[in-house]
């Protein structure tokens, strides 16, 4: 049985057969969100003219392709922390969304959001860094009226409830950052000494119940907003947070809850407080808070329109985009499991090579490496990576990685350097120790190169430890120099990195359909 893995751009036998595209339009060929750099990346095959809008309740940046195809079913790539997911689709017959979902406790406004063209065809959306975000609802945004401003038949069940009460300005121990939904229930974030939480429940009727938790010591971080709680989730109607009138403060967090909500465990946990179900209640079984029935006050008024607010974006850039190599087809590969190692190259207090303008290896070579890993997942391959984050890993420990995930092939991603008096040296080099690494090299060295235009500076069999010290075929490439006049604005152009990204994982899938 063999199943087909589609090379990134292209599109399946059957898809062809069953979407006609119209002649002139646009395709969207690749995209991916850099989650290191708040940045979503996306190419097409020719020039584009995006729209893009912030749209709330809940917040996301929709970014619209007109004239632009997907070609293939929606896809999604799941980030965490600020950004909860990125997915791509077809909106309607003519255009291709893509939709920037932000986690509630990220309050961006849409001043902030930075769309711009690289080239016609290649096109950055990049977020502020969370720790610089809005501090104030955007205009058009849900805000919060305090209590006695509210209007006539507000609903507890809608965001527009949740509340944010400052009595005091005091400054505790521990400060309250916000207030995350998981999937095990909830997460109060605190920074600081996190405090012994005091819990009360009250009411005990399906429509009066209450849990109150109290953090002694505790403040009201500036930058909360009531926009940012969770909104009818797990059967929770509203919160509401009071810094009481104290010194040192204390904080107070109320829930409203609905009949199926139940009786929450409040424990300590390391970066907060958590809220969990009783044990032996999966929280797969608390349904999230209905919304108002037909005779509530709410529901009998019109519905609120969503807000939006558009995002500025600059007209197309002239500068004529590459012209763009023809896909190669999709290779088949047996249906069993194939396991690939990805060693982004140094990282931590090791930075690899340091080259022009103080470009540093280790920061060209681990986006790229998760891309090239989110590709290769994407056509169901398994990868497992030496490092997932910015830390330091010695040798051993990763050639020690590959061998007990009993590799299919292991794949180390560099860059190059050389004095910063030779900027004329430029190009990508790939290395193998073995004769079974010889081919894996070659594929995707002829892949890079084809995609990139890169100089090529050969395929080369060289001792470095983890392709040495590896059982399974193995590479380690270079992909360019940090040093070089020409590679270095390529290394740090993110649409470069993309383009290579795709490029390394065409070649490790090409050789894994020519090696079953």
């Amino acid at each position: 049985m063999h199943s087909h893995w589609l090379i990134p751009g292209t599109l399946s036998a059957l898809s062809a057969l069953v979407i006609t595209l119209p002649a002139e339009a646009a395709q969207l060929q690749s995209w991916w969100f850099d989650a290191q750099n708040n940045r979503l990346t996306f190419t097409t095959d020719v020039g584009v003219q995006p729209r893009a809008q912030m749209i709330f309740s809940p917040t996301r940046v929709v970014v619209d392709l007109p004239g632009t195809t997907l070609g293939r079913a929606t896809q999604s790539q799941r980030v965490g922390g600020a950004v909860r997911e990125v997915r791509a689709g077809q909106f309607d017959a003519q255009t291709t969304r893509i939709v920037i979902e932000l986690s509630e406790s990220y309050a961006v406004s849409p001043q902030q959001v930075e769309v711009r063209g690289l080239s016609a065809n290649q096109w950055v959306v990049q977020l502020p860094a969370p720790g610089t975000a809005a501090a104030t609802p955007a205009s058009g945004a849900p805000q919060t009226a305090p209590p006695s401003q509210a209007a006539p038949g507000q609903a507890a069940n809608q965001r527009a409830a949740n509340q944010i009460v400052r009595q005091g300005n005091a400054r505790g121990a521990a400060q309250l950052e916000g207030i995350s939904t998981t999937g095990d229930g909830f997460l109060l974030r605190v920074s600081g000494n996190v405090p012994q939480p005091r819990v009360t429940q009250s009411g005990r009727g399906p429509d009066n119940r209450q849990l109150t938790i109290e953090l002694p010591n505790t403040a009201i971080a500036s930058t909360l907003r009531p926009i940012a709680l969770p909104s009818n989730r797990y059967s929770v109607i509203t919160w509401e947070i009071t810094q009481l009138e104290s010194d040192p403060p204390t904080t107070r967090i109320t829930l409203a809850l609905a009949a199926a909500s139940p009786d929450w465990r409040v424990l300590n946990n390391q970066g907060g407080v958590i809220l969990l179900p009783p044990r032996g209640v999966a929280i797969s079984s608390i349904p999230d808070s209905p919304p108002p029935t037909a005779t509530s006050p709410v529901a009998a008024q019109p519905p609120p329109s969503r807000p939006t607010q558009p995002i500025a974006v600059p007209p197309t850039p002239t500068t004529p985009p590459p012209t763009p190599r023809p896909a190669a087809p999709p290779p088949s590969v047996r249906n069993e499991r194939r396991v690939v190692v990805i060693d982004p190259g140094h990282g931590g207090v090791d930075p690899g090579a340091v080259g022009i303008g103080g470009l540093q290896e280790k920061h060209v070579i681990f986006p790229i490496s998760l891309r090239v890993r989110e590709i290769l997942e994407s056509q169901g391959v398994t990868v497992i990576m030496t490092r997932y984050d910015d830390r330091t890993v010695e040798l051993q420990p990763r050639v020690d990685v590959a061998e007990r995930a009993n590799a299919t092939v292991f794949v180390s991603i560099h860059a190059n350097a050389i004095s910063l008096s030779r900027p004329e040296v430029n190009g990508t080099e790939s290395y193998y120790a073995s004769e079974s690494g010889r081919r894996l090299a070659a594929t995707i060295h002829a892949s890079m190169l084809a995609a990139t235009g890169m100089n090529d500076r050969g395929v080369r069999q060289a001792n470095f430890f983890v392709i040495r010290r590896t059982s399974m075929p193995a590479t380690l490439l270079e992909l360019g120099f940090v040093t070089g006049a020409q590679d270095a604005p390529r290394l740090r152009d993110p649409a470069w990195q993309e383009t290579m990204a795709n490029a390394i994982a065409r070649g490790i899938l090409q050789y894994l359909q020519q090696n079953p």
